[in-house]
C-alpha cells in the first residue's frame, strides 16, 4: 500500500516503512531517528530531505497502517516552521505547534497542515481495519460457510471500501491544494476533514461489528486502530466546524 505516493522515491519510502513498522510497536528512535525521517521538512540547503507535504503524508499513512502512535504531524509542521533539534519530536502537541506558528497566515497554514496529515493517518488506519475485516470474514464461519459470503456483509465491506477511497482521494486533493491559494487550500482541507471523519466512523464501526464481540478486545489489534482513528477524528476542529468553513 502506497497511499499518496506519486514518485518512485515516495513509493519506496512507503514500502520501507511498511516493512520496518510491521511489528506494530516502535518508539520515536526506531520509527523516525533510525530511518532518517527527522530530515523531512528541512530544506536541502540544510542537508534536509525537502519540505514536500506529500512526503510527510506518505509517512503519516504508513504510521496509520501500523498503528504506531507518534506525534509525526506535529513534529513535521514544527520542522517546517523552523524548529530544529536532534532528539525526539520538535513538537508533540497541536498547541505547541500553533504557538510556534504565531498568528495570521502562518497559523492557518499550520492548522491546515496538521489536519491533512491527520487525515492521511486516518486513511492508513482505515486501510488496515478494512483489511483485517476482510480477512476475518473469510476465516469466521456461520452455518457452515464463511461469513464473508453473506450478501449483507459483502455490501457492508463494499461501503467501507468506497468511503475509504473517497477519503484517500480527497486527502490527496487537499495535499495538492497547498500549492494554491489560501482559500482554495482551506476549503479542500475542510472537505477532506469531513470525509475522513465519516471514514473513521464507518470503517471502524464496520470492522468492529464484523468481528463481533472480539472487535474491541485486547486480543486483536483492531480495537487500538479504531480508538486511534476516532481520537484523530475528534481533533483539528469538529466536522461541523469544517462544514461551516467549507460553506463560507
Amino acid at each position: 500500500m502506497t497511499a499518496f505516493a506519486r514518485t518512485d522515491e515516495q513509493r519506496m519510502l512507503a514500502e520501507t516503512l511498511d516493512a520496518s513498522l510491521a511489528g506494530g510497536v516502535a518508539d520515536w528512535d526506531a520509527a523516525v531517528v533510525a530511518t532518517g525521517l527527522g530530515a523531512l521538512g528541512m530544506p536541502a540547503e540544510e542537508d534536509g530531505l525537502g519540505t514536500d507535504l506529500r512526503d510527510a503524508a506518505v509517512v503519516a499513512a504508513a504510521l496509520g497502517r501500523a498503528n504506531v502512535v507518534l506525534p509525526w504531524a506535529e513534529h513535521w509542521v514544527a520542522t517546517r516552521l523552523g524548529a530544529r533539534g536532534e532528539d525526539g519530536p520538535r513538537a508533540d502537541t497541536r498547541e505547541a505547534v500553533l504557538v510556534m506558528a504565531g498568528a495570521d497566515s502562518n497559523r492557518r497554514w499550520a492548522e491546515d497542515a496538521l489536519t491533512v496529515l491527520h487525515c492521511a493517518e486516518i486513511v492508513g488506519l482505515g486501510r488496515a481495519m478494512l483489511r483485517d475485516a476482510a480477512l476475518f470474514s473469510k476465516e469466521r464461519k456461520q452455518f457452515g460457510v464463511a461469513i464473508g459470503s453473506f450478501q449483507a456483509l459483502r455490501h457492508r465491506m463494499a461501503d467501507m471500501a468506497m468511503i475509504l477511497e473517497q477519503a484517500d482521494a480527497i486527502t490527496a486533493l487537499a495535499i495538492t491544494a497547498f500549492d494554491g491559494e489560501d482559500d482554495v487550500r482551506a476549503r479542500a482541507v475542510s472537505a477532506a476533514r469531513v470525509v475522513c471523519d465519516d471514514a473513521a466512523r464507518l470503517v471502524g464501526e464496520g470492522a468492529v461489528q464484523i468481528h463481533g464481540a472480539m472487535g474491541l478486545t485486547a486480543e486483536l489489534r483492531l480495537g487500538g486502530y479504531f480508538r486511534r482513528a476516532r481520537t484523530l477524528a475528534q481533533g483539528d476542529g469538529t466536522a461541523r466546524a469544517h462544514l461551516r468553513r467549507y460553506a463560507a
